[in-house]
């Protein structure tokens, strides 16, 4: 999306929504951080190091200076999927992945929906953008619905079956919030889905953004309960 086309506004609301979020996170990394582990204590590390290149990159919107702009962004982006790839989320891998997905999920949703809204600020704004965006996100949506029926079948069925204690606890103690999880953050938006794309490909920005604004809530409690159970079970989610 060109800086040109959307103007400073659009990115430095995002650069700031970007800072005061990084700056919770950080906080209760801090305020938490004698509970936990070196691993977290790493991701608390990197998330400081993406926080200042954030602050960087919202600062330098007005030098517009390009090597310094977009050099920061990168390293803010880098460092920030560090800090998820770093948390013990298990110590597994693929869990990293796992959270550096759930994070491109929640971010192309959030980014959609504003973006939908830019459209009453600049209304000669081409709707590539806001196509580019809802098409990521439903194809990031589906791939969440993969993830979770792979996390099923390589944390959960294989020790259900070998009778461990985290199959079982997931199965018998957490099966009513992982129902949840899905009939909240799968479902409505793969429902969703052809309404928002048909709606985006008529250029109806309202009506997309109304349905886009319904998506973003489904997928924050998904996730949320994603997390949730992550946290509890072991298991990404």
């Amino acid at each position: 999306m060109k800086l040109q086309e959307v103007g400073q506004g659009f990115y430095r609301f995002f650069g700031f929504a970007c800072l005061s979020l990084q700056t919770l996170a950080l906080g209760l990394a801090l305020f938490m951080g004698s509970d936990f582990d070196a691993p977290f204590h790493q991701s608390s590390w990197a998330l400081g190091v993406s926080l200042f290149f954030t602050l960087c990159f919202t600062v330098a919107l007005k030098v517009r200076v390009k090597w310094f702009l977009w050099g920061c962004f990168g390293m803010a982006l880098l460092s920030g999927a560090l800090s998820l790839g770093y948390f013990p989320w298990g110590g597994a891998f693929y869990a990293g992945v796992r959270s550096v997905s759930s994070a491109l999920l929640l971010g192309s949703v959030t980014l959609a929906m504003m973006l939908g809204h830019w459209y009453l600020v600049t209304p000669k704004l081409s709707i590539t953008p806001l196509k580019r965006y809802s098409a990521g996100y439903i194809l990031l949506t589906v791939l969440t619905a993969l993830e979770l029926g792979l996390s099923y079948f390589l944390y959960v069925g294989f020790e259900a079956q070998m009778a461990t204690p985290a199959g079982g606890h997931l199965i018998h103690e957490e099966v009513i919030f992982a129902l949840f999880r899905v009939a909240w953050g799968i479902l409505p938006p793969l429902g969703m889905a052809y309404w928002i794309w048909e709606t985006v490909r008529m250029k109806a920005t309202q009506s997309a953004t109304g349905i886009l604004y319904a998506v973003m809530v489904c997928t924050l409690v998904g996730e949320g309960m994603g997390l949730y159970l992550t946290l509890q079970t072991g298991v990404p989610f």
